[in-house]
């Protein structure tokens, strides 16, 4: 058990889980959590669902408020950039000079959203979307435009068009590649998803790049695409992925591949420092290779594991990933490691409010799902079956929907 300070750097879910968590298990020693943020731990779900259509408010985001930080005897030290880690001092160097000790380092440091390196990217009214102070800028901008523009078709440009356009918005969708939320690695589902969004009056353009962001000087008025077309728009949102933060880990001597690479116990290659959340990069213990993950629930699950075993705990990290998003209304939730698929066989439909996407590798085994509209236990029996790795005799059975999931397995 850590009973020299535990400092953690990153301010996000997987460092106030932790933080949280250690405390609930009985850890006794000293915890700071240093974030460059202005707000304490908070929930990021909701910046593009809830909180962005006016449904929450920014305090309902938070992990807790920062009074029940204090009575837990937790330091959150706001608006705290961190210079540099010094492994061999065991210090944490601040911007200003001042040093920080520690005996576990926990880098929790998560992902900055990728820049988008185009003409008049930097007008007033373009935003990126990755903090509760970004999804207050994008929330106060739509009460005064009319009109917006969405630059990417994955979680957060899917979230954030859906979110804008119920707030009765006119809004673009923007896509490079030929169909929405490609991550769900389900042709069949993303088709639907395109379909959905017209319905819902998205005007969403696939195959298509924006090449120029135009304005009236530094003000957007509209956006300029490959094909030609001007878009009026005076709120862009730009969602082209994410990159982790891995440079202060790097710098300090940590390997680093694509995130801070970490064991099983999420050790990194320096000695008494931790890595979780969005920047780290983990053996899976369910699919046996190494991941980053980019959602809630891994951010959630492996703050809470580590903070059990800094305060003792010898549990081995199990934990099927799992996300979800929500789509006009369509929750959808991805069980277990997809990118893995080489085929995905889909039953239902968004039309029906029902269906299951069951993903299988080469060999046909499952190792992962997509889920919406199924009870509770259809998705408790499908993660057994993704962890099993189970055969399915005849794939075209699961089209059947009389039959659960088990019964088309090979015994």
């Amino acid at each position: 058990m850590a009973t020299d300070p535990i400092v953690i750097v990153g301010g996000g879910l997987a460092a106030g889980r932790l933080a949280a968590e250690y405390r609930e298990s009985g850890g006794e020693a000293d915890v700071t959590i240093l974030t460059a943020e202005p707000d304490p731990p908070y929930h990021r779900p909701p910046l593009t669902k809830g909180f962005l259509r006016g449904e929450q408010d920014r305090d309902s985001t938070l992990l807790q408020p920062l009074p029940e930080w204090e009575e837990a005897v937790v330091e959150i030290r706001l608006e705290t950039p961190v210079e540099a880690i010094h492994p061999d001092e065991h210090e944490i160097e601040l911007t200003g000079g001042e040093r920080v000790p520690y005996g576990t380092l926990v880098v929790a440091t998560g992902a900055r959203p990728r820049p988008l390196q185009i003409p008049g990217a930097d007008r007033v009214g373009v935003h990126t979307y990755r903090t509760l102070a970004d999804a207050e800028a994008v929330s106060a901008a739509a009460e005064e435009a009319h009109s917006a523009i969405v630059i990417g078709g994955s979680f957060i440009g899917s979230e954030t068009a859906a979110s804008l356009r119920s707030r009765g918005l006119a809004v673009t969708q923007v896509e490079m590649g030929p169909t929405l939320m490609p991550q769900l690695r389900c042709p069949d589902l993303s088709a639907q998803l395109v379909e959905l969004y017209r319905a819902e009056g998205v005007d969403v353009r696939l195959e298509t790049q924006v090449e120029e962001l135009t304005g009236n000087g530094r003000l957007l008025t509209g956006a300029r695409t490959d094909d030609g077309e001007t878009v009026e728009a005076y709120l862009a949102i730009v969602g082209v992925g994410v990159e982790p933060n891995v440079e202060l880990a790097q710098e300090a001597g940590a390997d680093v591949d694509d995130g801070i690479v970490v064991d099983e116990r999420f050790r990194t290659s320096l000695q008494d420092v931790y890595a979780i959340g969005d920047v780290a990069r983990y053996p899976d213990p369910t699919s046996g290779r190494q991941r980053r993950i980019e959602h809630w629930s891994n951010a959630d699950a492996q703050g809470a594991h580590l903070g059990r075993q800094l305060a003792g705990s010898r549990a081995a990290y199990d934990e099927l990933p799992v996300f979800f998003t929500q789509l006009f209304g369509r929750k959808l939730q991805v069980l277990g490691d997809v990118e893995r698929a080489a085929e995905c066989v889909l039953r239902g439909s968004l039309t029906e409010g029902r269906l299951i996407g069951f993903h299988l590798d080469e060999g046909g085994h499952l190792v992962g799902a997509v889920v919406h509209g199924e009870s509770a236990d259809v998705a408790v029996e499908l993660e057994e079956l993704i962890r099993r790795a189970v055969v399915f005799d005849d794939p075209a059975r699961l089209l059947d929907g009389n039959l659960r999931p088990a019964d088309a397995v090979v015994a």
